[in-house]
């Protein structure tokens, strides 16, 4: 979540009103859970704001789809490009004082809106989106699945523990797979909307930037090892069961 404002105290309200949802939503799902008169309160409420996390990410992959079908206008908040300021720093030895002082500079990105980009770009663009929004599914596709497990008396099942091997083969492949080929998307909007170096102010950078990143590697080895308790957990159950 981001939020952009020219006032700060603006900015944090708003940051407020989205933990006050939040907090509203949960503080709601307890409450239904007691009026049922549940004895298990907190998964009732985990699983029901995972649920609508759920809902919420299947609402914006839809809006991603018919945004990239209808849409002619694209957004991009960090765009490559190189702007050739008129009078450029020195990049000296800072001066004496103790005023701040701007020594050196340069722009790599720029926020700019696109139009009638070429359906490959768009396509890339989309795919990236489609495969960010599938991360931040994930998780609660994983704690669905773990609730409804608990609620059933079997919190080490079979499903759970293949759940997160497969979570973090997903987490994986679309974590870095977003970012790549959003990067991708990005450069070749800006080859296409903006001249070549050299050109004018504004130009393009001349060079692929992308982004590979690593958390999604730590991601996927936590679950991987969750998925392995989760399966040694899954045998004592049955040994457990075996017992009575």
């Amino acid at each position: 979540m981001s939020i952009g404002s020219a006032n700060l105290g603006e900015a944090l309200l708003w940051i407020g009103v989205y933990v006050a949802g939040f907090l509203l939503l949960t503080a709601l799902a307890v409450w239904i859970a007691r009026r049922r008169g549940s004895r298990t309160i907190v998964i009732d409420a985990t699983l029901a704001v995972a649920q609508v996390w759920l809902a919420l990410m299947g609402l914006a992959l839809v809006f991603v789809v018919v945004r990239g079908v209808t849409s002619d206008e694209i957004w991009f908040a960090e765009l490559p490009a190189t702007l050739n300021w008129p009078t450029q720093p020195a990049c000296g030895e800072a001066p004496a004082g103790g005023a701040p002082t701007l020594l050196c500079a340069s722009v790599d990105s720029v926020g700019a809106t696109i139009a009638h980009l070429g359906i490959g770009t768009r396509i890339v663009l989309a795919l990236g989106d489609l495969l960010g929004l599938v991360v931040a599914a994930v998780p609660a596709v994983l704690v669905i699945i773990v609730c409804r497990q608990m609620l059933k008396g079997a919190p080490f099942a079979q499903l759970a523990a293949r759940a997160f091997f497969v979570a973090a083969i997903v987490v994986l492949v679309a974590g870095i797979g977003a970012e790549l080929t959003t990067s991708i998307g990005r450069s070749l909007a800006a080859s296409a909307a903006l001249p070549p170096p050299g050109g004018g102010e504004l130009t393009a950078t001349g060079t692929f930037r992308l982004t590979a990143p690593l958390w999604p590697v730590g991601a996927a080895l936590v679950l991987g090892a969750l998925g392995a308790i989760f399966r040694h957990g899954a045998v004592l159950q049955r040994e457990t069961e075996g017992l009575v």
